[in-house]
C-alpha cells in the first residue's frame, strides 16, 4: 500500500518522458528529408539526445524504488529462517533442548518453500503499480469526448435525386431521404434535398475562443463543380474539413448526401504497410512491407481493371510508371520518400484510406459522389496541372465531371475559374465574401474580378467543342503489367544459434570498469547465498559433538543473513539505477547517430515504423527489462553453480551423476535456445507492422473517416495485433515445457540424494544429507529462474542485435575525404558551377534523375528551374546539398568542390526553404531560430517581411507554442521563408523548393518582394511550377528527363519566335495549351 502509490506515480512521469521522447524522433523520421535539406540535423540530434537525458533521468525514481522493493522481497526469504531458530532457542532454553539436524533442516526446507511466492508476490507490486499507472493514462484518453457529428448525412429523395454514375455504370437509385447523423431535425425543417452539400449559416472554430470561418452559407446541387478560393489563411482548408467533420463547429448546419466521399489533403499522404491479407498471407511474417504505387491507388477497394486504367490515364501517371524500372508496382517507400513532390500528389489520394490525403488517383478509383480536393495542384508543373485539369474536371471529358461528381475544389490558382460552375470567394475575415457563377462574378467588383484584371484568364474548356469524337474518346491505356521484384528471404543461422558479438556490443556501452564491479558484486552475493546453509550445518555438528553455543552461530547465521539484504539491495543498485543509465544512454546515442547521419536512400526503401520501434519498443526493452534480467540471471548462474558445488561435497556419490546431467542440460538448452531465441525475434519482429499500422492511422485518421474505412482499419489493426501475438504465446509455452522438465530432472535427482542416505546412512552425515536436500530446494527454483530470466535476457539481447545491425550496417551518408573546414564565412560570393553531372535512383542507378547538366551561375543571379514534374528539378537541389551523391561529374561553390566539405557544413551555410517543411517541438522563437542566434528584434522583423508578425503577435507572440493549427499551409510557408530571411547573412547561396505553391497571387507577389529585397546579393535557385514567380529572374533552366534543354532570360525565350520549351510550358499556363508540353 505504500510503495504501490509512489512507483505508479513514478511510472507515469517516467512514461510520459518516453512519449515525449519517442513522438518526437518519429516526427523527425517522417520529416528526415526537409530536416536535412534545411540543416537542422545536428539541432534535431542534440534535442532529442537532451530529452533522453530527462527521460532516464524521470527513471530514476522508480528505479530506486523497484531496487528497493527487490531488497524488501528477500527479507522473507532471508530472515524467517533467523526468526525461526532464535524462537526455538528461546522457547527451549529452560528445557535445555538442542536444535538437531533433522528439526533445523526440515524447518529451513519448509520456510524455504514457503517464503520463495512471498519474494514473487513483492516483485510483481511494481509491476502491477506500473500495469494500473499505464490503464490510468489510457482510461485518460478513453474518456475523452469523441468527435461531435454534426453533419447531417442524408439519402437524398428519389423522386428528384437520381443520380447516373457513367452511362456504363447504369442508374443508382437512391434511397427515400432519412436523417443518420446523432442530431435530430423536426419534420417541418425546410432546406435542399436535391443538394448535395447544403450549408446554412455555419460557424466553425480552430478553438473555443477562435473562429476561423462564420456565417458560412452555399448549396451545391449533384454533380456541380464548385472552387474555392481566397488568399493565405481565409479559411479554405478549414471549410472542407468542416464538411469533412474534422473542424469544431459551433452553430449553423451541415447538410451532405449519403454517398461515397473522397478526400485529397494537401499534404500527400502514403500508405507503407500491406492492407489486406490473403488466406495464405496471414501466416505469413514477410507480408509486411511497403506498399506499390498500385497498392497506394487501390487501397481498400477491389481491384477493377478498367477503372484503375481510367485513373492512371487521368492522373497522368503513365509517363511516370514507363519511367520506373518496375512501373506501377515500384515500392513507394515510407512517406513516399521515393517520389517526387509531384508524383506523391497524384498517387497520395488513392492510397489506402487511413490517413489525411487523398489526392488524385485514391480519390478518382474510389468514384465519388461527392469529392473533396485541397489545393492538388500546388505541387505540380503547370503543363501537368492543366492535363489532369482537362482529364478530370473538363465539362465535356472530364472523368469525374462525366460521372455527376459533385466537386468543391480549393485552389490559389485563377485558370481554372471559368471551368466551374460556381465560385465560392472567402476573404480574411473567416466569411464570404461572394459567391456565383463566373460570369456573374467577373463583373461584380469583387475579389474574382481583381483576379481577372490582374491575370488575363484562360478559357480552359475553350475549343473543347472542337474536340474530334476521336480525341474525346481517349484511346485506353496499354495494359503493361509490371512483375514486382522478389526478395529472397535469407536463412540466417544466427536467429537459431546467436551471436556473441551481441553480448560483447551490449557489455561494451556499459565498460569494463563497470562489468568487473558487477562480477564481483554477483560472486558475492552467490557466497552469502549459500554459505549460510553451509554455517548450520558447522552449528547441527556442533551440537551433535555436545558444544552448544546457539548464541555464537545464531548470531553469526544473523549477521550473515542481514549482510545478504544490504548486499542485494547494493547489487540492485548498482544494476538499475547505474549500469541501466549508461547502457541506455549509449545505446541510444549510437543509434540515433546512425539514423542522423543516415543517407536519404535509406529512408525511401526501409520502413519507417522499423526505425522507430528501435526508438520506442527496443530502447523500452533495454530501459525496464535487460537490466533486471541481468542481474537475476548472473545471480542465479552463481547460484547454481554454488549449489552444485555444495552438493557435490555433500554426498561424493551424487556427484557421479553430474557428467550425464551437464550433458542432459546442453542437448536441453540447445534445442530450447534454438526454438525459443527465433521465437523472440518473431515477437520484436512482428510488432513493428502494428506501430507502423498505429502511426499510419493516427496521421491520416481524417481520410480514413472521409472514406468510411473505419472498420478495414480496426480491421487490419486486429489482424496485425493477433499475429503479432502469436509468436509470444508460443514462447510461453515453450518456456512452461522447460520448467517441467527441469522440475522433472530436480525431482530424479532428489530421489537420488535421499536414495544414497538411506543406502549409507552410517557413513553419511545427518548434517550433509540436509544441506544437500536444502540445496536441492534451492537449486530447483534458483534452475527456473535462471531460465526464466535468460529468456528475457535472450528477448532484451534481440532488441540489442536489432540496434547493433542497425548502427553497424546503416550507411553513413559521409564519404571520405568530406573533412574540408571552409572559411567562416563561405559561400561569401555565391558563385555556382555544375559540370557533368550525373545521378541516379535506386540499388543499382536504375532510375537515372541526372543527365550530364551542366550550369553555371553566376554570383548574385536569380536562376528558376523549371519542368515538367519528374524532370529532375528536384534532383538537382538534392545534388547541391548532397542529399544525392552524384555518380560522375562536379558540383562546386565558390571554387570549393563540394565532395570535400561535411555534408552538415553545406546545409547550415546554405540557405534552404524546403517544400515539405518539419515544425520543431517548442515556441514559435524555437523554430524560426533553432540555434537561439538571433535578437528577438531581428527575428520580428523577418516575420513583418513576410506579414507574419501581426498574426504570430495576436497568438501569444514568439514564446508561444507552435501549434500545429496555430498557421495555415500558406502561412507556414511564409514562415519559413522568414526562417530564411533571419539567415542571410550565414551564406550568399538560397535554395527553393517551390516556396509559393500554396499561395494566393497577392501573397505570390509578396515573396517575389522579399526575395529581392532581401536576396538581392545572394545566388538564389528555385524550382518552380508557378512559372509567373521566376518570369523576374534572371535565367530560367527547363529541365527534362534529367537534363538541361533551355537556358535562357525568361522574358526573352517569351519573346522569341522560334520555338522554345519555357514558351511551351508557360503557354500551357497562359493559354490552357494541354495538349502538349
Amino acid at each position: 500500500m505504500l510503495v504501490s502509490p509512489l512507483a505508479k506515480k513514478y511510472r507515469v512521469g517516467w512514461l510520459e518522458k518516453t512519449q515525449k521522447r519517442v513522438g518526437i524522433t518519429s516526427a523527425m523520421i517522417g520529416h528526415i528529408k526537409s530536416i536535412k535539406m534545411s540543416g537542422l540535423s545536428k539541432h534535431l540530434s542534440d534535442t532529442i539526445a537532451a530529452l533522453r537525458v530527462q527521460e532516464i533521468a524521470a527513471s530514476k525514481p522508480f528505479r530506486v524504488m523497484s531496487a528497493v522493493t527487490s531488497s524488501v522481497a528477500q527479507v522473507p526469504l532471508l530472515l524467517s529462517p533467523v526468526l525461526a531458530f532464535g524462537m526455538f532457542q528461546g522457547i527451549t532454553a529452560a528445557t535445555g533442548q538442542v536444535l538437531d539436524p533433522t528439526r533445523m533442516f526440515a524447518a529451513l526446507s519448509l520456510i524455504t518453500l514457503l517464503a520463495q511466492p512471498l519474494f514473487w508476490v513483492f516483485e510483481v507490486v511494481l509491476d502491477l503499480s506500473a500495469a494500473f499507472g499505464a490503464f490510468d493514462r489510457i482510461q485518460s484518453f478513453l474518456v475523452k469526448s469523441t468527435r461531435d457529428e454534426y453533419r447531417m448525412i442524408e439519402v437524398a429523395n428519389t423522386d428528384t435525386s437520381t443520380a447516373v454514375i457513367g452511362e456504363e455504370a447504369g442508374l443508382i437509385e437512391l434511397q427515400n431521404f432519412r436523417l443518420l447523423a446523432s442530431h435530430s431535425i423536426s419534420s417541418n425543417t425546410s432546406h435542399n434535398l436535391t443538394a448535395a452539400i447544403d450549408v446554412e449559416d455555419a460557424t466553425f472554430d480552430c478553438s473555443p475562443d477562435r473562429s476561423i470561418l462564420s456565417n458560412v452559407t452555399f448549396t451545391l446541387s449533384s454533380g456541380q463543380f464548385a472552387l474555392v478560393i481566397g488568399p493565405v489563411a481565409s479559411g479554405k482548408t478549414t471549410l472542407l474539413k468542416g464538411l469533412l467533420g474534422e473542424v469544431p463547429h459551433s452553430k449553423g448546419k451541415v447538410y451532405m448526401v449519403r454517398g461515397r466521399l473522397s478526400w485529397c489533403e494537401q499534404t500527400p499522404w502514403i500508405m507503407v504497410s500491406n492492407l489486406q491479407f490473403s488466406h495464405e498471407e496471414k501466416s505469413q511474417a514477410q507480408h509486411i512491407q511497403n506498399q506499390t504505387i498500385r497498392d497506394n491507388i487501390l487501397g481498400y477497394s477491389h481491384f477493377d481493371q478498367d477503372l484503375y486504367d481510367q485513373t492512371v490515364k487521368a492522373c497522368e501517371l503513365e509517363e511516370d510508371f514507363r519511367q520506373l524500372p518496375q512501373g506501377d508496382f515500384t515500392v513507394v517507400g515510407s512517406k513516399g520518400l521515393a517520389l517526387s513532390g509531384g508524383q506523391k500528389q497524384r498517387v497520395k489520394d488513392h492510397l489506402i484510406p487511413l490517413f489525411s490525403c487523398k489526392a488524385l488517383a485514391r480519390a478518382v478509383y474510389s468514384r465519388p459522389q461527392i469529392a473533396l480536393f485541397d489545393d492538388i495542384f500546388s505541387g505540380l508543373d503547370n503543363a501537368t496541372s492543366q492535363r489532369i485539369f482537362k482529364n478530370l474536371f473538363s465539362s465535356n471529358i472530364g472523368l469525374l465531371r462525366k460521372w455527376k461528381t459533385t466537386i468543391l475544389l480549393a485552389t490559389q490558382s485563377v485558370d481554372f475559374l471559368t471551368s466551374a460552375d460556381h465560385i465560392i470567394a472567402l476573404g480574411r475575415e473567416g466569411k464570404i465574401v461572394e459567391q456565383g457563377s463566373f460570369e456573374t462574378l467577373s463583373t461584380a467588383g469583387g475579389y474574382v474580378q481583381s483576379l481577372k484584371e490582374n491575370k488575363s484568364i484562360s478559357v480552359t474548356d475553350a475549343g473543347q467543342d472542337e474536340i474530334s469524337s476521336e480525341s474525346a474518346a481517349e484511346p485506353s491505356v496499354p495494359k503493361v503489367e509490371y512483375k514486382a521484384k522478389q526478395i529472397e528471404a535469407k536463412d540466417d543461422k544466427r536467429r537459431q544459434t546467436g551471436d556473441s558479438t551481441v553480448y560483447k556490443y551490449y557489455f561494451g556501452s556499459i565498460g569494463t570498469l563497470f562489468i568487473v564491479t558487477l562480477l564481483g558484486l554477483e560472486i558475492i552475493w552467490a557466497f552469502l547465498q549459500s554459505f549460510p546453509t553451509v554455517w548450520l550445518e558447522f552449528w547441527s555438528d556442533s551440537n551433535a559433538q555436545g558444544h552448544n553455543r546457539p548464541g555464537l552461530y545464531l548470531g553469526v547465521y544473523a549477521v550473515l543473513q542481514v549482510v545478504g539484504i544490504f548486499w542485494f539491495a547494493l547489487l540492485i543498485w548498482f544494476v538499475l539505477v547505474t549500469i541501466a543509465a549508461k547502457s541506455g544512454l549509449s545505446l541510444h546515442h549510437r543509434l540515433l547517430s546512425a539514423v542522423i547521419s543516415a543517407p536519404l536512400s535509406l529512408f525511401t526503401t526501409t520502413d519507417l515504423g522499423a526505425i522507430t520501434t528501435r526508438f520506442s519498443q527496443d530502447i523500452g526493452i533495454l530501459d525496464n527489462n535487460l537490466p533486471l534480467a541481468l542481474v537475476i540471471t548472473i545471480a542465479s548462474f552463481f547460484g547454481v553453480l554454488a549449489r552444485a558445488g555444495l552438493l557435490a561435497a555433500s554426498s561424493y556419490y551424487v556427484a557421479i551423476s553430474f557428467p550425464f546431467l551437464a550433458a542432459l542440460y546442453y542437448f536441453l538448452q540447445r534445442g530450447y535456445l534454438r526454438t525459443s531465441r527465433q521465437l523472440r525475434l518473431l515477437d520484436l519482429e512482428e510488432k513493428a507492422p502494428v506501430y507502423t499500422q498505429f502511426m499510419e492511422t493516427l496521421s491520416g485518421i481524417s481520410t480514413i473517416r472521409a472514406f468510411g474505412w473505419q472498420k478495414q482499419a480496426i480491421l487490419k489493426n486486429h489482424q496485425l495485433v493477433d499475429r503479432s501475438q502469436r509468436p509470444f504465446y508460443l514462447l510461453i509455452m515453450v518456456q512452461r515445457w522447460l520448467v517441467l522438465v527441469l522440475d522433472l530432472i530436480t525431482t530424479a535427482l532428489a530421489l537420488l540424494v535421499v536414495g544414497f542416505a538411506v543406502k549409507l546412512r552410517g557413513s553419511v552425515s545427518v548434517g550433509l544429507a540436509g544441506v544437500s536436500l536444502v540445496q536441492l530446494i534451492s537449486m530447483s527454483e534458483t534452475l527456473n529462474m535462471l531460465i526464466q530470466f535468460w529468456t528475457s535476457i535472450e528477448t532484451s539481447i534481440g532488441a540489442v542485435a536489432r540496434i547493433k545491425q542497425f548502427a553497424e550496417e546503416t550507411p553513413n551518408e559521409s564519404l571520405w575525404g568530406e573533412n574540408q573546414e571552409p572559411p567562416v564565412d563561405w559561400p561569401n560570393r555565391g558563385h555556382v558551377v555544375i559540370r557533368d553531372l550525373e545521378a541516379s535512383y535506386g540499388d543499382n542507378g536504375d532510375i537515372k534523375a541526372l543527365d550530364g547538366v551542366t550550369l553555371d551561375l553566376k554570383p548574385g543571379e536569380k536562376v528558376g528551374v523549371c519542368g515538367r514534374t519528374g524532370s529532375g528539378k528536384s534532383s538537382l537541389l538534392l545534388s547541391i546539398l548532397r542529399l544525392l551523391d552524384p555518380s560522375s561529374g562536379t558540383l562546386s561553390i565558390d571554387s570549393i568542390p563540394l565532395n570535400t566539405i561535411s555534408r552538415e557544413v553545406i546545409r547550415s551555410r546554405l540557405i534552404t526553404v524546403a517544400q515539405d517543411q518539419f515544425v520543431l517541438p517548442g515556441t514559435i522563437r524555437q523554430n524560426i531560430d533553432p540555434s537561439s542566434s538571433y535578437p528577438q528584434g531581428a527575428i520580428i522583423e523577418a516575420l513583418q517581411a513576410v506579414n507574419l508578425w501581426n498574426v504570430i503577435d495576436a497568438r501569444g507572440g514568439l514564446d508561444a507554442t507552435f501549434e500545429e493549427d496555430m498557421l495555415s499551409h500558406g502561412q507556414k510557408q511564409l514562415f519559413f521563408l522568414a526562417r530564411a530571411v533571419l539567415k542571410k547573412d550565414c551564406g550568399k547561396v538560397v535554395l527553393l523548393d517551390e516556396a509559393s505553391s500554396s499561395l494566393d497571387k497577392e501573397t505570390e507577389q509578396l515573396v517575389r518582394t522579399t526575395i529581392n529585397t532581401h536576396f538581392k546579393n545572394h545566388t538564389v535557385i528555385s524550382i518552380a511550377h508557378h512559372l509567373a514567380t521566376i518570369l523576374d529572374f534572371d535565367r530560367v533552366v527547363v529541365m527534362e528527363k534529367g537534363r538541361v534543354v533551355e537556358v535562357g532570360s525568361p522574358r526573352e525565350l517569351l519573346q522569341s519566335p522560334g520555338r522554345s520549351r519555357f514558351k511551351a510550358l508557360w503557354e500551357a499556363n497562359s493559354r490552357g495549351a494541354i495538349d502538349g508540353e
